[in-house]
């Protein structure tokens, strides 16, 4: 099954740095957002494993800002590989040869400088056209959802899309208040009120494109629609999920990383799992993705 990744984001709320100034201000030679690390590799070569180890290994990678980032990363996944041609002019598709990456397939497809994800999706159409059902990520968040019983779900429900629902991972207090007063009835976590929010992983069909306007973003007015139709489901899940929005999201799973408990790390429990060789960014670019 296909996996389109959109890795054309800035990062922009990246550039908040901690208390003790571990992560430096965003500067224009910066990495784009998945090349950003998590225990010295990128959160994108984390993606990849994971989806690899379901057995989804041909990747689609929409980018953007800093392509040549990426597309530079992605040269040194196999010393050898194979290009094939592709529905998308002058867009080929990378057939790893070599190492442990040897077939997988990975193309990397420009999307688009500012582009909203919705337009990064669009640009992929045309590889996905014959797909029964692909999948989608923002490439910027990590989870442990049982991706097989998810995309179930999504065979079972014939939704256009279904996207991870999860609560959001906050320490927000929500208050209720008694009707028609400003007494406070009720305080706690907003996650214990059972609020859910867009967690990013997606299971779609290409009927997606038939709702998805010129200059639209993803979620709004196509999945209203979609809503509207009935042809919208979520998946809920309560399990592990982190979003690296932000320096402190990612020192959070850098904390992880380094502690051993890395729930999202499935290959490391599965043995027999494809694995993306722990390929680091170009050396020409270390120091920029580090910041």
């Amino acid at each position: 099954m296909k996996v389109v990744l959109f890795c054309g984001g800035q990062g922009q709320r990246l550039l908040e740095t901690d208390s003790t100034r571990r992560f430096a201000p965003k500067r224009a030679t910066d990495a784009p957002k998945p090349l950003h690390p998590v225990g010295g590799r990128p959160v994108l070569w984390h993606l990849m494993n994971w989806y690899a180890a379901h057995g989804h290994n041909d990747f689609i990678l929409c980018v953007g800002f800093r392509a040549e980032f990426v597309r530079a990363w992605v040269q040194q996944l196999s010393e050898h590989r194979r290009d094939e041609p592709t529905p998308c002019p002058g867009v080929v598709t990378h057939h790893l040869l070599d190492g442990m990456a040897a077939g997988w397939r990975v193309t990397v497809l420009d999307s688009g400088l500012d582009a909203l994800v919705g337009q990064r999706l669009k640009a992929a159409r045309d590889l996905v056209a014959d797909e029964d059902l692909f999948l989608a990520n923002y490439a910027d968040g990590l989870s442990d959802v049982p991706l097989p019983d998810m995309i179930e779900a999504a065979r079972r429900t014939g939704a256009v899309a279904t996207m991870l629902a999860v609560p959001p991972p906050s320490s927000l207090h929500s208050i209720r208040m008694r009707p028609g007063t400003s007494a406070v009835e009720a305080i706690g976590p907003l996650a214990d009120e059972r609020v859910f929010v867009n967690g990013g992983f997606f299971v779609m069909r290409p009927d997606v494109f038939s709702v998805l306007g010129d200059g639209e973003d993803l979620v709004d007015e196509p999945f209203r629609r979609l809503a509207r139709a009935g042809a919208l489901h979520a998946y809920p899940y309560t399990g592990f999920w982190r979003s690296m929005d932000t320096a402190k999201d990612r020192q959070v799973l850098d904390e992880l990383w380094a502690s051993d408990v890395r729930p999202w790390a499935i290959w490391e429990q599965s043995p027999a799992a494809p694995l993306l060789a722990a390929v680091p960014l170009p050396r020409e670019h270390e120091s920029a993705a580090s910041s």
